[in-house]
C-alpha cells in the first residue's frame, strides 16, 4: 500500500488564548460605541478599523506561529471588530498583501449557529472536475473552522476565506488581524 506524501500544503493554525476574555470584551463594547462602522467584507453588521488592545495583542505574540529557529521578534498587528447579528455575514476575500505574514480572527462570542469560517482551496475551481480530486476529496473546494470562543485562527493573507450567516439570534463578536513583518528573502 502506497503512503500519502503532502506537498505544498495550507496550513492554518488554531490556538486558545490565556486572557480575560471579559476584559476583552467590555474594551471591544467601549471602542464600539465610539467608532463609526465600515463597509469591507461585510454584509450587514459591524465593522470597524484600528482596534488595539495591548493585552490581546500581546497573546496573539505568544501563540504567533514561528519556525523553531526563527523567534520573529518584529511584527506588529493591525486589528478590527467585527460584530455580526443574524443574517449578518463576511464575504469571500483574501487579505493580500506583501507586507502581511499572517491574518487571524479571535472569537469573543460565538454562540451556537453564528457561523463557520469557510476557507476556499487555493488550487482554484477548476480542480473539482479532476478525477482525482473527485475521488479523494469529494471535489470540495472549501473547507470550514468551527470558531470557538477565546480561539485564536491563523492563516496565510492570500488564502481566501468568508464567514458563513450568523443563524443565531445572538451576535457573533470577533476580532480580526493582520500581522505585518519585515521577513528577509531565504539565502
Amino acid at each position: 500500500m502506497a503512503h500519502k506524501i503532502s506537498l505544498f500544503e495550507t496550513p492554518v493554525w488554531v490556538s486558545e488564548l490565556n486572557i480575560n476574555a471579559d476584559e476583552i470584551l467590555e474594551d471591544v463594547l467601549e471602542f464600539c460605541s465610539k467608532t463609526e462602522s465600515v463597509q469591507r467584507s461585510n454584509v450587514g453588521g459591524y465593522q470597524a478599523q484600528d482596534y488595539h488592545n495591548q493585552k490581546l495583542y500581546e497573546a496573539i505574540g505568544r501563540n504567533l506561529p514561528r519556525k523553531h529557529i526563527d523567534h520573529l521578534n518584529e511584527f506588529q498587528i493591525h486589528g478590527w471588530v467585527n460584530i455580526n447579528k443574524k443574517g449578518d455575514y463576511n464575504m469571500r476575500h483574501t487579505h493580500a498583501n506583501t507586507d502581511i505574514l499572517l491574518c487571524g480572527v479571535y472569537y469573543l462570542k460565538v454562540p451556537k449557529n453564528s457561523g463557520r469560517i469557510r476557507f476556499y482551496d487555493p488550487r482554484g475551481a477548476w480542480l473539482q472536475a479532476m478525477p482525482d480530486h473527485r475521488y479523494f476529496y469529494d471535489s470540495f473546494d472549501y473547507g470550514f473552522v468551527e470558531p470557538e470562543e477565546n480561539y485564536v485562527i491563523f492563516f496565510p493573507s492570500w488564502l481566501e476565506h468568508g464567514v458563513e450567516p450568523n443563524n443565531s439570534s445572538e451576535d457573533r463578536i470577533s476580532i480580526a488581524f493582520n500581522i505585518v513583518a519585515d521577513v528577509p528573502f531565504p539565502r
